[in-house]
């Protein structure tokens, strides 16, 4: 009797007690992950060196793929909402946007909105489009259907353009967020106005889920209310990734082979 029980806590030790906190939802062997990113409602993208991209639901099960017509390095995925997906070609100077079913492609070649050299982008809630400018180092806000530039703010103001090395740049409940990795987390407001600096130190890689900004250190999994300044840690050191993300109680931790999905089970 007494074996028969042990054997049973092996089989359920793995399921129930993973890093105290994580429920392991579902391996999912995908090839090599390049970029990744989650919508509101928990959906998965991930896209290859190829430049094909995958949806996934929040339990791991394949939805629809995408593969382009042209073999192009994607440098950012974007799923601001779970209705379009954006794709931001940096060496081709495009975007290309999806629809929910990774279909219907529009592309935007970002020249002809009188834009230099944009080094990142970042879609907000309003199906505009704000560009890091690195010709003249300004946050541009674009509206592509009207081919209208909304509005144009130095970032000179805020960063010294010879020491600035911006490691990410985001968009989040209609707030732009631009992380440097020589000074810190800045926050601008919804037309680009600088607002004040979240932190000090930036993490090396950075996310957004609700109201919470989170990164990964020393094991954690560190989460930073935006608006009230709550700090929560969760463990993640039984976990194996090299990368991850989190969203809706599902952290997708990136492998060599594809990524798993766990859920966060709270109490535990």
């Amino acid at each position: 009797m007494t074996r028969r029980l042990t054997i049973w806590l092996l089989i359920l030790l793995p399921y129930n007690s993973f890093g105290q906190h994580w429920q392991l939802v579902k391996q999912v062997e995908s090839g090599e992950v390049d970029k990744f990113a989650l919508d509101q409602v928990g959906n998965i993208y991930v896209t290859n060196l190829q430049g094909e991209v995958a949806k996934y639901s929040s339990e791991g099960k394949l939805m629809v793929e995408y593969a382009p017509t042209q073999v192009a390095g994607i440098h950012e995925i974007t799923a601001s909402t779970q209705f379009k997906v954006s794709l931001f070609y940096k060496d081709l100077q495009e975007i290309v946007v999806l629809n929910r079913y990774l279909s219907s492609p529009i592309r935007y070649r970002l020249p002809d909105f009188r834009l230099g050299y944009v080094e990142e982008v970042a879609p907000n809630f309003q199906q505009a489009l704000w560009a890091l400018d690195i010709s003249d180092f300004a946050l541009k806000l674009v509206d592509f259907r009207e081919n209208r530039l909304l509005e144009q703010k130095s970032l000179a103001q805020v960063l010294d353009r010879n020491l600035a090395d911006i490691v990410s740049f985001h968009s989040h409940q209609n707030r732009m967020y631009v992380i440097d990795k020589s000074s810190g987390i800045h926050v601008f407001d919804n037309i680009g106005n600088y607002m004040f600096k979240l932190m000090e130190n930036a993490p090396s890689s950075t996310g957004f889920n609700k109201d919470y900004l989170y990164y990964r250190k020393d094991g954690y999994l560190n989460l930073i209310h935006l608006y009230e300044g709550e700090d929560l840690k969760l463990s993640i050191q039984e976990l194996d990734f090299t990368r991850l993300a989190y969203g809706n109680d599902r952290l997708v931790a990136i492998t060599s082979k594809g990524f798993n999905i766990y859920k966060y089970l709270s109490g535990q």
